[in-house]
């Protein structure tokens, strides 16, 4: 082994990846340095020893947050002017300033399937996958922009390849494939917490784990793509996440808002359903709006609630993001995200079963902030969060499923059409995008009886 390879493991605490170097075979032994010397060792012994202190990193407490949120834009103020932001959303589209990025490196491990989550079967009648319905959504609106709309997807390596692969298979979708890009994202080893020694998912091999989804801006950067963007005069990012199918990407009256208020970073957030519902809050600390995840919470900040009872941090993050190409590109440059750990078990690693281990992960959301202008617009959960992250129940792919009939059946009914009380209603992106889609294709002599797609 290189000498400074070497050297640099010592220095780490990590001699004792050394141990196991002399039994592999030639092939593995060349694999396992050549990844060995792909890690940030210096940053990997800053970040354990970050760990090994009682409080957890990035923890949080309501008496370190001002819970006032400025620059919300609130229902239903919201929908009052959301005409107007959907008009502008639609001229930034038109005039080929946007882009989507839909961060996809997750498995449906929690859902039974080692398979990509963008692979999964959500949609009600159809069958249609995640990443079907996004691409419908898109070649809907790059029809109606009458220009093409720049779809970057951000993999892992354990999805990378089998994404690459559908893609392939489903021929794009019918988008361009020139205006798709499937950039992957980076790794980080995971270190058990018992000893701070980072493991092996096999002789030869460090396990690993993705860098969170704010690794969006480093693989961006190492990809190339903020000169591939400015090169088709992109300026512009609609962000999502691969397992939310009420988005229909890109998302005009978002990007309106954005715009209108110009914004660098703009996040739609819901009411928290519960104290302990698992996503992020908007708070204001230090003077600046931010996203707390729900990991860096203590359970006092989480459960607060105001005079009515309400909950003081009300504004739930659900990944949805319209981003500036330029303060992303500065965001790679400066390096600044910071890391948050999370306790994970890995099941099993070399030579012990049952494993915790703590994951490094970045979080796109910590540039809001970063932002010298953010903006934040509550949207509504029935029709802007319908996320699949459980086997069941809750944020499941039955409730998903559930959420899509209720909003589609709404969308016909409030324009006047007559829905039979036991019918199944799914609409394709290419047939509607919106209540008032809808409203001007259906009228009260329509009416719809059993599995329906309209499509």
């Amino acid at each position: 082994m290189n000498e400074t390879l070497r050297q640099r493991l010592v220095d780490a605490g990590q001699a004792g990846l050394l141990e196991g170097i002399t039994p592999l075979d030639e092939s593995t032994r060349e694999r396992f340095e050549s990844q060995l010397g792909s890690i940030d060792w210096e940053l990997l012994a800053r970040l354990i020893e970050s760990a090994s202190g009682d409080r957890p990193c990035g923890m949080w407490d309501e008496s370190e947050m001002d819970v006032d949120l400025p620059f919300v834009v609130r229902q239903p103020e919201a929908e009052a002017e959301a005409e107007a932001a959907g008009v502008r959303g639609e001229q930034l589209l038109a005039e080929g300033r946007v882009g989507v990025v839909t961060v996809a490196g997750g498995r449906g491990s929690r859902l039974g399937s080692e398979a990509p989550k963008g692979l999964l079967s959500v949609m009600p009648v159809s069958g249609g996958t995640l990443f079907e319905h996004f691409a419908a959504a898109i070649h809907e609106r790059t029809r109606r922009a009458g220009r093409p709309i720049p779809w970057l997807v951000m993999t892992s390596p354990a999805t990378d390849a089998a994404t690459r692969e559908y893609f392939g298979d489903q021929q794009f979708f019918g988008l361009d494939p020139d205006h798709v890009v499937l950039f992957e994202q980076g790794t980080m080893p995971a270190v058990d917490v018992a000893t701070g020694r980072v493991l092996l998912s096999e002789p030869g091999r460090v396990a690993s784990s993705p860098d969170g989804h704010g690794g969006l801006v480093e693989a961006m950067r190492r990809a190339e793509l903020f000169g591939w963007l400015s090169n088709r005069g992109v300026d512009t990012l609609f962000y999502h996440q691969v397992d939310n199918p009420a988005v229909l990407p890109p998302d005009p009256r978002l990007l309106g808002w954005h715009d209108l208020k110009a914004s660098q970073m703009t996040t739609r957030v819901v009411g928290r359903r519960s104290a302990d519902e698992r996503v992020g809050v908007v708070v204001v600390a230090e003077g600046r709006t931010r996203v707390v995840e729900y990991i860096d919470l203590s359970k006092s900040a989480a459960a607060a609630t105001d005079q009515a009872g309400r909950l003081k941090l009300w504004a739930g993050n659900i990944a949805v993001h319209v981003l500036d190409c330029s303060f992303l590109e500065r965001a790679a440059d400066s390096n600044r995200l910071p890391w948050h750990r999370v306790r994970r078990s890995v099941g099993q690693a070399v030579g012990q079963a049952g494993v915790t281990a703590w994951q490094f992960e970045r979080f796109v959301f910590d540039l809001l902030v970063e932002a010298e202008t953010g903006l934040v617009v509550e949207g509504v959960r029935s029709r802007d969060f319908l996320p699949v992250k459980q086997a069941s129940g809750d944020d499941s792919l039955e409730s998903a499923r559930s959420g899509l009939i209720r909003l589609h059946r709404g969308w016909l009914e409030a324009a006047g059409g007559r829905v039979g009380a036991s019918a199944v209603i799914e609409i394709s992106p290419g047939w509607a995008l919106s209540a008032e889609d809808v409203a001007r294709r259906v009228g009260s002599d329509d009416v719809f009886e059993g599995s329906v797609v309209l499509s």
